[in-house]
């Protein structure tokens, strides 16, 4: 009898994760992780299909080798909800890479909920390049904050305090008010001469990636005792409280999490969100997270296995495709670097 295993899947804007767990495996057995290449938007959308080609491969390979089978999949992605084709397109991409089993495609923000508190609703607040939160009763009710992208939202994101951290380096640079001596140092250090800054940032594709890279500057700065550095740390935290305050619209339990590789930051940015969401929320929970995206998208897909006529589907925000023949005209593997959404 082979090895039964499911397979979860993490994209994201500072990179994606696999990982890959045996049904039934004891607890506390950990599971295969790996890694692959980040997000880039481009003018047709995300190229979900080369995102996958650094990931699925491997994983499918590891299965393999231990004699084992891939069961079903859940899949977070960032951009989901405003970046895509819509749904029907990311499902044939995975289709093509995954071959015929049941597919849990999800927003990032969802897997991120339920890694965070599980399947019983509540609202999540997810920060990293971007940030998106999101409340729900896994029903009926499902509501959407923020997620507008580093031009027109992601407030308290890695882009944003990236970007406030530009500015009042550039704000020192040009003697205006608002300015940081520290974080101008720390912006030649990284680019050179301030002058070559937006080369370096409008020429990329992956610019919000870029703009966030330079939130851990910010916070090494701020950890140094530099007030304006501090100060936009803050402010991020409150940012993500309003946020996640929003997502508790009405008919969401009253239970909130955070997720997302900016609260590596810690007391930085989490004193402050706790703070602004103890004096808005007073009626709700704010609960430190059992896990992350990644786990999420593991509980989908166990779920999924489980019980798969109770699963919960909403377009966008969650979507199901079981066992089918392949889309026509898609062949079993994609070759690395085709296809686009």
């Amino acid at each position: 009898m082979p090895t039964e295993w499911i397979l979860g899947l993490d994209i994201g804007g500072s990179g994606s994760r696999a990982a890959l767990q045996r049904l039934g495996a004891p607890a506390g057995e950990p599971p295969l992780r790996i890694a692959g290449d980040r997000i880039e938007v481009r003018p047709g959308g995300i190229p979900l299909a080369g995102i996958l080609a650094s990931l699925v491969p491997a994983a499918l390979a590891a299965v393999s080798n231990q004699g084992g089978v891939l069961r079903a999949a859940g899949v977070g992605m960032s951009g989901l909800l405003s970046l895509t084709a819509g749904t029907d397109d990311a499902h044939c991409t995975l289709r093509a890479e995954l071959g015929p089993i049941p597919i849990a495609l999800a927003s990032d923000a969802v897997t991120s909920l339920v890694g965070g508190i599980g399947l019983g609703g509540g609202a999540v607040v997810s920060a990293g390049t971007g940030v998106v939160g999101l409340g729900t009763d896994f029903a009926g009710r499902w509501h959407r904050v923020d997620g507008w992208g580093h031009v027109l939202g992601d407030l308290g994101s890695g882009s944003w305090i990236g970007t406030a951290g530009l500015q009042a380096a550039l704000a020192a640079h040009d003697g205006r008010p608002g300015g940081s001596a520290a974080l101008l140092v720390l912006l030649r250090e990284r680019w050179g001469a301030p002058e070559l800054l937006p080369r370096e940032i409008y020429t990329r594709d992956d610019r919000a990636g870029v703009l966030a890279s330079f939130a851990r500057d910010v916070a090494g700065a701020a950890h140094a005792g530099d007030p304006v550095a501090a100060g936009i740390w803050t402010r991020a935290g409150e940012h993500l409280a309003d946020n996640v305050a929003a997502a508790l619209a009405d008919g969401v339990p009253p239970l909130a999490t955070y997720t997302g590789g900016l609260f590596d930051a810690g007391a930085l940015l989490l004193e402050p969100l706790a703070a602004r969401f103890a004096m808005i929320r007073p009626d709700a929970e704010l609960r430190t997270p059992l896990g992350g995206s990644l786990e999420g998208a593991l509980t989908l897909a166990r779920e999924l296995l489980r019980a798969p006529s109770d699963f919960p589907q909403q377009d966008p925000y969650v979507t199901v495709r079981l066992n089918s023949p392949e889309p026509r005209g898609s062949a079993r593997r994609l070759p690395t670097g085709q296809g686009q959404l």
